[in-house]
């Protein structure tokens, strides 16, 4: 578990193309920060019976929604991680407290203008601009910011042949490192129970966008119809002001295209 694929995934630096034997290929960039088309669904299951298995890293973990410009949902991400690593070193974000314990549980103040003052520096590191970034300038400005803080970090995969490891995910954030989604369309849900009834609440974007996830929430149902249902979660801040926690559904009008558990110490 201690194996982290750190800097040397960075070898090959540069902005939106790098190059394979020779030919350009074109990176995909992150840029959603609310304007892309959305739209609000709700899914109803109805059930005989039902098993939960949550985890959460903290009680309550950052969920900053600063922005300092188009495109910028990377930068956010990448603060919201910078945040939580807050907690055990402050001098990763001068002049800001991280949060403070109550009954035992570790709960994360809100942004301050400290915290928008890192979603600036990380604008300029990650060479974002009103076309996104890409995951390759997220992790190069991500090193640059740590290092210039007298941190390092590191960087591990969580795909498996190109898909998400839901497995090896979780296994990282019991591990205390969160996980960063690089996604092709998303969602972020509420979910509420009524006698037999779970009502799933979506909040879903067809634009390209990046969120951290700080825990997982699995839910197995017998169904009243007859059969069963599993939905697959990670407990994610969003980024965004109008619905900046949730659970992200990662079956649900979605594609995970990169995504990995960072740690900085």
């Amino acid at each position: 578990m201690k194996q982290f694929l750190a800097v040397a995934l960075m070898a090959i630096m540069g902005g939106a193309n790098f190059f394979m034997g020779g030919i350009a290929v074109q990176e995909s960039t992150y840029s959603d920060d609310g304007m892309s088309p959305y739209a609000a669904s709700t899914v109803r299951v109805n059930y005989e019976n039902k098993d939960e298995n949550e985890y959460r890293m903290v009680l309550k973990h950052p969920n900053y929604t600063e922005s300092v410009g188009l495109g910028d949902c990377a930068c956010t991400a990448g603060a919201n991680i910078i945040g939580y690593f807050d907690r055990y070193d402050e001098n990763l974000i001068p002049n800001h407290t991280s949060g403070f314990v109550f009954q035992g549980q570790f709960i994360y103040n809100s942004a301050s203008d400290a915290v928008t003052e890192v979603v600036r520096q990380l604008y300029n590191d990650m060479g974002t601009d009103d076309d996104g970034t890409t995951v390759r300038e997220f992790t190069n400005g991500m090193i640059a910011y740590c290092n210039r803080m007298g941190k390092s970090i590191s960087f591990t995969s969580v795909m498996k042949n190109k898909k998400f490891d839901y497995a090896l995910a979780k296994a990282f954030m019991e591990y205390n490192q969160p996980i960063v989604l690089f996604c092709g369309g998303y969602n972020v849900a509420d979910i509420y129970t009524d006698e037999n009834t779970d009502s799933i609440y979506y909040y879903e974007s067809t634009g390209n966008h990046v969120m951290v996830g700080f825990g997982y929430r699995e839910t197995s149902y017998e169904l009243s119809s007859s059969g069963s249902a599993f939905y697959q979660y990670i407990t994610v801040a969003s980024g965004y002001p109008f619905k900046s926690n949730g659970y992200y559904d990662i079956d649900y009008k979605t594609n995970i295209d990169d995504a990995y558990a960072i740690n900085i110490y």
